[in-house]
């Protein structure tokens, strides 16, 4: 595929380089995870063995105020927003300076900051919540887009029609990015139903990703309604294409440096306060679970 709006082969090259170092840090948090999940040392994560270049690609076509609605399987997204090791470490472990509290899996990495949304469990349940967020920002006058990551079975879900059909009807700027394994159906045959706009990417080139996101959020902002974007991925989930001339080694290296700093210091934190089940439930807590937060807490 042609490498886009790049002015110059320099650009180009260190452009992708950029894109695939991203990749390596994600891979190489993922290992360490996936080790820790091994070890039973930390809850359920699933991998992003694969996702890598539609992840990375997908947030370099957007800007730092869209909102991301992410799966479970695409915790690295937050990491790639901006949020720091040792916030990322104690969500992981769930201890006391988690931002949840403990009160999701691992890979449940919300970050109202940094507009990245909590994830819903339930197939597909989070697309009409991101046209929703889409939609009211363009109410406000906002220059904002939401992007909805999902899988090619999701497709199936009820969800999946209800958001695409309210974003078609009401033109919302949302961006639908479906995972799609090679040869299996995706979302895309379901945008003239829809009327909707429709392309594809393949899922291994990170500049393929980042230039289909990059136009339908310029069409979403131009008033031409939501895209529905078919990411193909391709190959072994193991494999990972090399780019020339990035010291792959060294990113590994300092990644894990960083990392077993983060995650050191999470392990030897303490766990949640148990009052902390009541908290950020209600704005005011009803008397029944006053007195069992007074009988926990004593």
């Amino acid at each position: 595929m042609e490498a886009g709006a790049i002015s110059s082969p320099t650009t180009e090259r260190e452009a992708l380089h950029a894109l695939y170092e991203q990749m390596v840090r994600v891979r190489t948090v993922d290992a360490r995870l996936a080790a820790l999940g091994d070890a039973g040392r930390i809850g359920f994560l699933p991998r992003t063995l694969g996702r890598e270049a539609a992840l990375v690609g997908a947030l370099d076509g957007l800007e730092d105020g869209d909102w991301l609605f992410p799966t479970h399987a695409d915790w690295a997204l937050a990491l790639l927003r901006g949020m720091d090791v040792a916030t990322f470490a104690h969500r992981v472990f769930g201890t006391a300076s988690d931002p949840l509290k403990g009160r999701d899996i691992p890979s449940g990495v919300s970050a109202k900051g940094l507009n990245v949304a909590s994830v819903s469990a339930p197939a597909a349940t989070h697309l009409p919540h991101a046209v929703g967020v889409a939609w009211s920002a363009r109410r406000r006058g906002e220059d904002v887009v939401s992007v909805a990551l999902f899988d090619g079975p999701e497709v199936d879900a009820a969800d999946f029609h209800t958001g695409v059909n309210f974003a078609g009807v009401m033109k919302a700027p949302t961006i639908f990015l479906c995972r799609v394994r090679e040869g299996e159906p995706g979302s895309a045959e379901h945008a003239v139903a829809y009327g909707v706009h429709a392309v594809e990417c393949d899922g291994t080139d990170p500049a393929a990703v980042s230039r289909a996101v990059r136009e339908a959020r310029e069409r979403a902002l131009a008033g031409e309604g939501p895209t529905l974007i078919d990411v193909v991925l391709k190959g072994d989930d193991d494999a990972m294409a090399r780019v020339d001339g990035v010291d792959e080694a060294g990113i590994r290296k300092r990644t894990e440096e960083s990392l077993s700093s983060a995650f050191d210091a999470a392990t030897r934190a303490s766990e949640p306060a148990l009052g902390t089940l009541f908290s950020d439930v209600y704005e005011a807590v009803p008397p029944h679970l006053d007195r069992q937060r007074d009988e926990i807490v004593r």
